[in-house]
Formats: C-alpha cells, structure tokens, sequence
C-alpha cells in the first residue's frame, strides 16, 4: 500500500501515514526498518493489526522525499 506521512513525531517515535485507502495508519520507529520519514513523505508500507488498532503500519519504504526547507541557506535533503 502507499500512502503520505501527514505527521511524525521523530522526539516522540510515533506518527501517521494517510493511506490511498483513505484510513490513517499508526506507525512506530521500531517499524521504519531503517529509513528516516518527516512531514510529506511519500511512502509504501505494509498494514497490521494488533490489539490496540486495525490500522498500523511497517515494512515502510520511502518513495519520495522532497526535499527539506532552507536552514540558514543551506538546503537539507
């Protein structure tokens, strides 16, 4: 499934993925599988249930990253 990262809280380890289906999927740092999310993101993912919700997310896989706002002109990517 593909979907965008609508919020991450990176000093949390937790945000959401608005998934083509519609649905907002939870997703933890311990699913990332290594790749690094922000705001806007464009991402594929694997859905799961669990006992807390039917909506979450691993396996995520970044598609597309645009690129980060200027910082005291240097350009983050």
């Amino acid at each position: 499934m593909y979907g965008r990262v609508t919020r991450y809280f990176k000093d949390r380890g937790f945000g959401f993925i608005s998934g083509e289906d519609g649905n907002s999927y939870f997703v933890h740092c311990s699913k990332l599988c290594g790749e690094y999310i922000e705001n806007g993101y464009y991402v594929s993912f694997k859905s799961f249930s669990n006992e807390k919700s039917d909506y979450n997310a691993k396996d995520i896989i970044v598609i597309e990253a645009p690129e980060r706002k200027r910082k005291h002109g240097k350009v983050h990517k």
